[in-house]
């Protein structure tokens, strides 16, 4: 490259939960301007707030964030629990420990196979890189279904949980479901170390920096839901004196806010609270890592894949032991007496502390709402290190090669931009063209096949125009000939917001017919069904917060578990023919 300048555009950041885009410029071999873009419209979550019943907040919280709804749902519980001057007993708080396990386990499960680890195997896709690793691609995948069940004990689902209370759960779990998940927890605990030292074999760039980590701090316990916020150059003050130190900034280009302490960027997340806490993990946990060749603390950003794995064995030990030690109780829930204040939440999220705070009035309704969440506080911090690290990278290198390595640096904080609604968009391209008609199913597809391993799946939401894969199974039910296979052994029914879940979902299926809705530019397709194991997720990146559900079957036919006979058809309407066209690809009656 010359001493003229370039200019590096990343319209669409893949491999990251939500929407975004990078700016970079260079100018004379120097980084002149480094802008992260967030450009989905805000979504005033704190606004929707106000006026709303305490009892509403928990559930409503939880829709903000697919993936970290415990996180949204504990930090405001703790802030409204302070102004209505509750103590939860020593079991709801043991609990809301074991219900953020599930949350850490899943998340950075999550994050390490579909994200980060593709990045340092010179992987585009977990999906290639099952190719490769396919043992180890199942192995996290099990790991964050035995997160998403953690949570679901509680929640009574993994996905905008819905059992949190203000005082406690709405339910005590079933103690046979606890004797089941705890050896399930402990037989994982050896799947948490092969995936340290299998992570601590990476070659990660060697990159050093100088930030400021920021982290809750408990003298007795590594942080969820309890402590002061520490940092790394002094900082040491209580959840309530956050504001005092901390200050959110609109930029020009982005629709999240900037927070800086005193005025500086600084890091939140895994590797921050490794940094500050790790005196505080189990003497199990400090055993393997005096094994790794990763030295803590760590001032080398990309560390922090193996600080996401050293906390999901830590996870997984804190909540066998309290699994171990679960007892049945009458009362999951504290009395609740409304009154007016002001509270202050701050809990450990997975990608780093969540700050909340209320004003409730004496009808115990939100007159205000503060949330600050993990990605707008790293995100200056992001940009610092998109400067520094390309810097010593080499600006000389090719377009392309620097801007790999700028998206490397940003999935590495596992930014969570938003949360977005799944909804299916079907393109198909063969041969290099765009196909443009629509594929005939074959009338036969699921002849000769045992009832009992064949399924239907609805995918959808409660949005508008996303519930049409629900609906269709509620019309298939209406059909004698359908109710008449259920009976011999067919199985129907509805996923909310699939995610990856959908993997777990199919596998125990010979044949399955998967249903969603269809967003489509051509007004004549309306009914789209292709063969699972033609369909293909090139060019496709998988979200985050939910696998699309293409790229989940794609993720499917990868491993050795799949469905021989899979079909995805896409519905833009429902109508009286497309429910004909399915019940043809069933078995006669």
């Amino acid at each position: 490259m010359s001493g003229d300048s370039i200019y590096i555009n990343v319209p669409v950041l893949a491999r990251v939960e939500g929407e975004g885009a990078l700016d970079l410029r260079i100018e004379n071999r120097q980084i002149s301007d480094v802008k992260l873009r967030l450009y989905e419209p805000p979504r005033y979550f704190e606004k929707f707030l106000q006026g709303r019943n305490y009892y509403d907040v928990p559930d409503t919280v939880a829709r903000i964030c697919g993936i970290c709804p415990v996180a949204y749902q504990m930090s405001a519980c703790h802030a409204i629990e302070s102004i209505f001057g509750i103590t939860v007993n020593p079991w709801i708080r043991a609990m809301r420990r074991l219900f953020y396990c599930g949350e850490w386990l899943q998340s950075h499960s999550l994050h390490i196979h579909l994200l980060a680890a593709p990045d340092f195997l010179g992987c585009n896709s977990v999906i290639e890189m099952s190719e490769h690793y396919g043992n180890e691609v199942r192995r996290g995948l099990k790991l964050q279904a035995l997160g998403n069940e953690l949570i679901a004990m509680f929640g009574a689902r993994s996905v905008h949980p819905v059992g949190v209370r203000i005082g406690g759960f709405s339910r005590v779990p079933d103690k046979n479901q606890v004797v089941e998940i705890l050896s399930r927890v402990t037989q994982a605990k050896q799947d948490a170390i092969e995936l340290i030292h299998w992570l601590d074999r990476f070659e990660l760039p060697q990159d050093n920096q100088d930030f400021v980590s920021v982290a809750l701090h408990h003298d007795d316990e590594y942080p969820f839901n309890e402590g002061r916020l520490l940092s790394d150059n002094g900082l040491d003050i209580a959840i309530a004196d956050f504001e005092q130190h901390f200050t959110e900034k609109q930029v020009a280009y982005s629709t999240a806010l900037h927070c800086l302490l005193h005025g500086q960027p600084y890091l939140v997340g895994p590797l921050a609270r490794i940094n500050l806490n790790s005196e505080q993990l189990p003497e199990a946990v400090k055993a393997v890592m005096q094994t790794l060749q990763t030295v803590f603390p760590s001032k080398n950003m990309f560390h922090s894949m193996i600080a996401r794995a050293i906390e999901i064995y830590y996870v997984l030990i804190e909540a066998e032991q309290l699994l171990s030690r679960f007892e049945v109780v009458d009362q999951p829930c504290m009395e609740v007496e409304v009154r007016a204040g002001t509270g202050y939440g701050c809990t450990e999220a997975p990608r780093g502390f969540l700050w909340h705070r209320y004003d409730m009035d004496a009808r115990g309704c939100v007159s205000k709402a503060i949330i600050v969440p993990p990605t707008s506080q790293n995100q200056a911090r992001i940009e610092q290190d998109i400067k520094t690290s390309l810097s010593r990278f080499g600006l000389d290198k090719e377009k392309h090669i620097l801007q790999l390595h700028a998206e490397k640096v940003i999935r590495n904080y596992d930014p969570c931009i938003s949360c977005a609604t799944h909804f299916l968009t079907l393109n198909i391209l063969r041969d290099g063209l765009a196909e443009k008609q629509v594929r005939k199913t074959s009338i036969s597809a699921l002849r000769n096949v045992d009832l009992s391993t064949t399924a239907i799946i609805g995918i959808g939401s409660p949005h508008s125009g996303d519930e049409l894969g629900w609906q269709m199974i509620d019309q298939l039910l209406q059909y004698q000939s359908v109710l008449s296979l259920q009976r011999k052994g067919l199985s129907l029914f509805k996923l909310d917001r699939h995610g990856l879940s959908l993997i777990e979902q199919i596998k125990p299926y010979y044949s399955v017919i998967i249903i969603d809705a269809l967003k489509s530019d051509e007004a004549d397709h309306s009914f789209i069904c292709i063969d699972g194991s033609r369909l293909s997720a090139a060019g496709r990146q998988i979200s985050s917060h939910q696998a699309g559900v293409i790229d989940a079957i794609s993720l499917l036919q990868s491993l050795p578990e799949k469905p021989p006979q899979l079909w995805l058809i896409g519905v833009s309407v429902i109508r009286a023919a497309y429910i004909e066209r399915i019940i043809n690809m069933l078995p006669t009656v």
